[in-house]
């Protein structure tokens, strides 16, 4: 492995992500916050990326990378990210929490270890939320490029479906590509916080969650999530966080008027019937104690942040029944759309699967020299990638399964709260079968173990499972 090439990458992205950190001290001067201790802390924050930026852009150089490279540069921008990323949040609570928060944050995931983020200054609340946007697109078109430097060999990595998820589906350009999905990205950003304000939040509070909502990362200024705002302010959200579980190229697609493409993709199709399915589950369970608008208004809400992976909350999740739990916990597990910043195995893939079941079922009353391949839109699926996938659904249920044993030992939890909370950090979800004061009140041992789920989550697991392989990282 050449460690001057994976220093080079680190190195731009570093002094990038450095002048980000920079972001939210205008904001803390802008609401008078009465502590340096804020301000303080971004200037460290910045002044470190800037630094190990600039040493190790100097130590690195620029070029193409290898598989290995790829892989060892992508797991290391990420845990730099994470780490100097908590140094704002390490002043309000402990070193762990705060990395537990910042992994929360740019994975978008939105576990948080704040059970009152309103007593948090504004300028910190602003950087939670910002790390939620970055995390989103951000840091996934930076490593879009790392791929493509690599030759495109590492893809296979990072999604079993290139075609999916690949940048050039919009232009054969990287540059035009990356630049055409922040358009989108803040397009939609810009029309969320123009919504917002126009049915009375105030424009802080519009910027926040218009954040956390396209990132579907759920962070928010109140322990009390959206169920703080107004009814039509938690409704409008509804269709905010499902756009955020759309694949991104289709957005693009979506507003240049190419509708029938949205419309005609078998992910975004099902993408749809299972928010809708989600949705009357959910209505018809709380349409026995609330209204018909009520039982729709949280029903939606609730099978939109689910499918979305966002983790906003207007009810407590807990009040639902049984049964309805054990559904969310598989729609946590299938989750949103490639090419989003969604979580979870991907719709994608989901459907892939149950085509190739389909496949192998109509095998047995066809001639063996037939053809019977699993194609979805129209396009064979290659074999290469149905194994790709196969492996993440292994890699996911014994991730999953593990981690919950684990976690029941280390502290006690039941296999329902357990498995919530791994399958949640796993997906990027969010939500989880446990009170916020037994969240922030797990073992050390046990917030490790979500640490590294949501990591492995956001990563597409497969590339974290490589590191642990000798042969990626020795010379």
């Amino acid at each position: 492995m050449r460690r001057d090439k994976v220093f080079g990458v680190l190195g731009r992205f570093l002094q990038v992500y450095g002048l980000l950190a920079f972001v939210p001290i205008p904001v803390a001067y802008l609401y008078s916050e009465p502590s340096k201790d804020p301000i303080t802390s971004f200037v460290v924050m910045g002044v470190v990326s800037l630094l190990i930026g600039t040493l190790t852009g100097y130590l690195g150089e620029t070029g193409d990378l290898s598989v290995k490279e790829a892989i060892v540069a992508t797991i290391g921008g990420w845990m730099l990210a994470v780490t100097i990323g908590a140094i704002p949040l390490a002043s309000y609570t402990t070193p762990l929490n705060a990395v537990f928060e910042a992994m929360a944050g740019m994975t978008t995931t939105g576990i948080s270890m704040f059970l009152e983020p309103s007593l948090l200054p504004r300028s910190v609340l602003f950087w939670r939320s910002f790390m939620q946007w970055i995390g989103g697109l951000g840091i996934l078109t930076f490593f879009i490029a790392v791929i493509r430097e690599s030759g495109g060999i590492s893809q296979r990595l990072f999604s079993a479906e290139a075609d999916e998820t690949d940048a050039g589906s919009i232009r054969p350009s990287l540059t035009k590509s990356i630049v055409d999905l922040w358009r989108v990205y803040g397009f939609v950003t810009s029309t969320m916080i123009f919504t917002y304000v126009a049915l009375g939040m105030s424009f802080f509070n519009a910027i926040i969650h218009a954040f956390s909502a396209l990132s579907t990362g759920g962070f928010s200024t109140s322990a009390a999530s959206l169920a703080a705002f107004s009814p039509a302010i938690q409704a409008v959200t509804v269709p905010f966080m499902f756009v955020g579980g759309v694949n991104f190229v289709l957005l693009y697609l979506f507003l240049k008027t190419d509708w029938r493409k949205v419309l005609k993709n078998a992910e975004f199709r099902m993408y749809s019937i299972i928010f809708l399915l989600l949705t009357g589950l959910t209505v018809f369970e709380l349409s026995r104690n609330l209204s018909a608008g009520q039982a729709l208004l949280d029903g939606s809400f609730q099978a939109a942040a689910l499918i979305s992976s966002t983790g906003y909350s207007n009810m407590s999740i807990m009040e639902f029944s049984t049964p309805l739990l054990v559904v969310f916990l598989s729609v946590m597990f299938i989750g949103g759309s490639l090419g989003s910043t969604a979580g979870g195995l991907k719709i994608f893939r989901f459907t892939v699967l149950i085509k190739l079941l389909k496949t192998k079922v109509r095998s047995y009353s066809l001639p063996e020299s037939a053809v019977n391949r699993v194609t979805v839109d129209g396009e064979i699926i290659s074999y290469e990638s149905i194994r790709t996938i196969s492996v993440l659904l292994f890699a996911w249920i014994s991730f999953s399964f593990i981690s919950s044993l684990l976690m029941m030992v280390l502290d006690g939890l039941t296999f329902m709260q357990a498995l919530s909370s791994s399958i949640s950090a796993l997906g990027n979800m969010g939500p989880l079968y446990l009170s916020g004061e037994a969240v922030v009140n797990l073992s050390p041992g046990s917030k490790i173990l979500l640490i590294l789920g949501m990591l492995a989550g956001r990563l597409e697991m497969l590339p974290l499972l490589a590191i642990f392989n000798r042969s990626v990282t020795k010379n």
